[in-house]
Order: C-alpha cells, then sequence, then structure tokens
C-alpha cells in the first residue's frame, strides 16, 4: 500500500500567510506509477500559495523506489543542514515506512542500501539513466528549453528575433521543432492554452525562416511524426539487419523525450495487465539502448581516425603527397574532421593553419573527384563555374561527354539541391538544363535535314 503525504501547514515566503501543503515521504512508482511524473516534471512537493499564486517547493526528506528496477534512493535536502545522526535517523524513518507497506516477499535486499542524495537533480539523474535516458540527453533538453525560452523573449522583437534565430541556426533542426511540438502538446494537456498558443505562434514563425530541408527527417525516416509512430516502427521491425539501419537513421531523434515516451508505453501496458506486451517494450529498450552505443562507438571511432589521420597529414613533411597515400581511408568522417578544423581555424583566427587546411580541403576534393566517372566530373565543373558563359564552354568543351540521358540526370541532382536546401546550386545547375538539351538537339544526325523535312 502506498504510503499517503503528510498535510503541514507554512508560511508562504511571498507573502507570509499561511498554506496547506501535501508533502510526499515515500515515492513508491511500483504501487503508483503516475508519483513518477510528477517527480520527474517537478511538480510533487510545490505548493501553491491561494493568497498570491507564489509557488514553493517544500525541501522534505524523501524515499523514491522503483521495485521493477530494484532502486531504492533517498533525498536529503542539504538545504535543511541535518547533521549526519539526524540524517541516519530520517534514512531510517523513510526505510521502515516504505519496509512496512510492502508484503514480506517484496523486502528485499537491496532495500538495505538505499543510495542517498542531497539535491533533487542527483536523483533525478539517477532515475532518468534507468530509463535509459543519459545525462547527454537531459543536458540536450535542457538546452533545447533554454533556447525556447530565449526565442519567446523575442518574439515581439523582430531584429531581436531574427537576430537570435540567425545565432542558433544549426539548432534549429528536426530534432528541435520536434521538441518544440512535443512541449506545445504537453502544454495543451497540462491545460496550460495560453503557453500552447506561444510555442504555436513561434513554431510558426520559425518555420517562415528555417529551409524544410533544414528541419526534415533524418534519411530513412520521411513520414515519422511522433515519437509513438517511431516506437511502432522499431517495435515492428525483427530482422535484425534492417532493425540497425533503421536505428542509425533515426539516432538524432532517440533522445530524452524518446525514451521517455517508450518508457509511458511500457506503464500504459502494464497499467492494462498486458504483462506480455510490457515485456517486448522492455525488451526493445534494451535493445535500442545496446545498439545505439554500438553505433555511437562507432562513431567516435570512425572520427578519432579521421582526426588523427588529418594531424598525420597536416604535420607530414609533404603534405599533399600523405594525401595521395592515405586517399583510401578519406572517407565522410575524414571531411567532417577537415571542415571541422577549417571553421575552428578561421574563429580562431590562426591564418596559417587555415590556408594549409583550405588547400589540403581543395587537394582532397580534386583527388577524389578524379576517381569520379567523367560525367560526374563535369557536373562537379558545373557546379564550380560561376558564370554562364564559361559553363557554355566547359560544356562544348566536353561534348563527347554528354549523352541523351544526361539532361535527366541533371534534373535528379536538381531536385536532390532543392531538397538539402541549397537553393543557390539548385539554379546554377537549374541553368544548364536547357542547355544540354539545345546541344543535344544541335549534335542529332541530320537535324537539320528533319526540321526542313
Amino acid at each position: 500500500m502506498q504510503v499517503a503525504p503528510d498535510r503541514v501547514t507554512l508560511s508562504c515566503p511571498a507573502c507570509s500567510n499561511p498554506v496547506s501543503a501535501e508533502v510526499w515521504r515515500v515515492v513508491d512508482v511500483g504501487q503508483e506509477p503516475d508519483l513518477k511524473l510528477r517527480l520527474l516534471r517537478g511538480q510533487l512537493n510545490v505548493v501553491a500559495c491561494p493568497s498570491c499564486s507564489n509557488l514553493t517547493a517544500v525541501a522534505a526528506p524523501l524515499v523514491y523506489h522503483d521495485p521493477e528496477k530494484e532502486l531504492f534512493l533517498m533525498l536529503i535536502p542539504s538545504q535543511l543542514g541535518l547533521s549526519g545522526e539526524e540524517q541516519e535517523k530520517a534514512i531510517g524513518q523513510l526505510t521502515n515506512l516504505v519496509m512496512n507497506s510492502l508484503d514480506a516477499e517484496q523486502r528485499k535486499g537491496y532495500l538495505f542500501q538505499p543510495q542517498t542524495f542531497f539535491s533533487m537533480e542527483a536523483m533525478h539523474s539517477v532515475i532518468l539513466r534507468a530509463e535509459g535516458i543519459t545525462d547527454e540527453m537531459v543536458e540536450d533538453q535542457r538546452q533545447k528549453g533554454q533556447l525556447i525560452r530565449d526565442l519567446l523573449v523575442q518574439l515581439e522583437d523582430d531584429a531581436g528575433f531574427d537576430k537570435l534565430v540567425e545565432d542558433n541556426r544549426e539548432q534549429l533542426d528536426y530534432e528541435f521543432f520536434l521538441f518544440l511540438s512535443a512541449s506545445m502538446d504537453q502544454a495543451r494537456e497540462d491545460g496550460e492554452k495560453q503557453v500552447a498558443e506561444q510555442l504555436a505562434t513561434l513554431r510558426d514563425r520559425l518555420q517562415q525562416l528555417v529551409a524544410p530541408s533544414q528541419v526534415s527527417p533524418p534519411e530513412g525516416m520521411e513520414g515519422t511524426i511522433t515519437r509513438e509512430q517511431l516506437i511502432e516502427r522499431l517495435f515492428s521491425h525483427k530482422d535484425d539487419e534492417d532493425f540497425k539501419t533503421l536505428v542509425a537513421a533515426a539516432r538524432p531523434v532517440l533522445d530524452y523525450q524518446f525514451y521517455q515516451a517508450l518508457t509511458s508505453q511500457i506503464e500504459a501496458a502494464e497499467g492494462q495487465s498486458d504483462g506480455e506486451k510490457a515485456q517486448q517494450y522492455t525488451d526493445l529498450r534494451t535493445r535500442l539502448l545496446d545498439l545505439a552505443e554500438e553505433l555511437d562507438k562507432e562513431a567516435k571511432e570512425a572520427l578519432d581516425r579521421a582526426a588523427a589521420l588529418l594531424r598525420q597529414i597536416v604535420e607530414s613533411e609533404n603534405m599533399e603527397a600523405a594525401a595521395e597515400e592515405n586517399l583510401e581511408q578519406m572517407d565522410a568522417a575524414f571531411l567532417t574532421t577537415l571542415e571541422a578544423n577549417i571553421v575552428a581555424a578561421e574563429q580562431s583566427g590562426l591564418a596559417e593553419i587555415l590556408e594549409k587546411l583550405k588547400k589540403l580541403k581543395e587537394f582532397v576534393v580534386s583527388l577524389l573527384e578524379a576517381r569520379l566517372p567523367p560525367e560526374m566530373r563535369l557536373i562537379n565543373q558545373l557546379l564550380s563555374t560561376p558564370d554562364l558563359d564559361s559553363r557554355r564552354a566547359l560544356l562544348e568543351e566536353q561534348a563527347e561527354l554528354i549523352s541523351e540521358d544526361f539532361p535527366k540526370v541533371l534534373e535528379l541532382i536538381v531536385e536532390d539541391l532543392r531538397a538539402q536546401g541549397q537553393e543557390e546550386a539548385a539554379d546554377h545547375l537549374a541553368e544548364m538544363v536547357p542547355e544540354v538539351e539545345a546541344l543535344l538537339e544541335a549534335e542529332a544526325p541530320d537535324s537539320t535535314t528533319e526540321k526542313g523535312s
């Protein structure tokens, strides 16, 4: 049986009026699962003053018990200033309360070794890690939440808002918009209509300033709208290779809220006494955590190898010879690392290093380009040639590479560039489609005769 909360009377710190408060000392999620969500949202042991509406968090010793995960956590708030003896007494009392609420067969060894915390944040971290939510995910969510708050503050100031968007453009991606939508849904669910409307206005405003490709789902996840739908897609993939491919595509959105949604599915199944489905969702969570860890490790190793290779090439006596010698190892991770170092050198004002890295990039790109099929090399040259007359000349010089399929290839690349938000490059290449078609028509056998007949 869940231990009932205490009813205490406090003095409001803002207006000094008496306030009646409900204070939980025992949170046993095995007996009352809803308490976990209230605790993690900061809604437990928080009282609103009826006179001035001031919200006050009540500092009180608290025990958190999750029998499924064998978590037995004690919170002794540091602001109480309890002595060591007083802390031991509080822990003993809370332990007894939990023990007395359990049947004999539920009293296991872990209950005699509670973990003690002196801040709610530290205890939250342990609870979330047990759900597959890492500290990095929590920090990522905190940063997104802070950016949303900053944007809301600037919503009425056009200049300030536009500058904030520009300064944080890289953060305004698919994951951010998922988080924003989830926050809006949560506000509606909590009855905070005004907050939900503000978030909706913010989303609409941002969508006018951010390129559609920037907020598109990761490749392989087109059409995925909610985390619940993603969970079902992952749940239905039994083949290991397909599952790994989908997880790799979805890796950016396997975040704090995703694992919270998955935990909610587990708890919903348990609430419906569907033990088999709850276990299947639990197995899915374990499988995801293991695979996500494997993918993160692979990505880190790839970037570490790329960084080591870049250092080796830059520090060599003959940079170009070293680049040619290691061309086979120059993959996407290497180019990403090289570009990141160029940006860092530029931001730090390291002119000599910046020039060296740019020279290396230009040389590596030329080496990689040389390995492309001749038709793709021509397309790359068209993209990098600024004026139309020069591009026309390039087409005439390499007319032997232009087949009847070439215009279609150009159109497909133009579509792909637009999908990536690279409008300037797309327009640049789209100009060449009619030029190529005209060239093909002019070179077609008997074209003059056919026209005159």
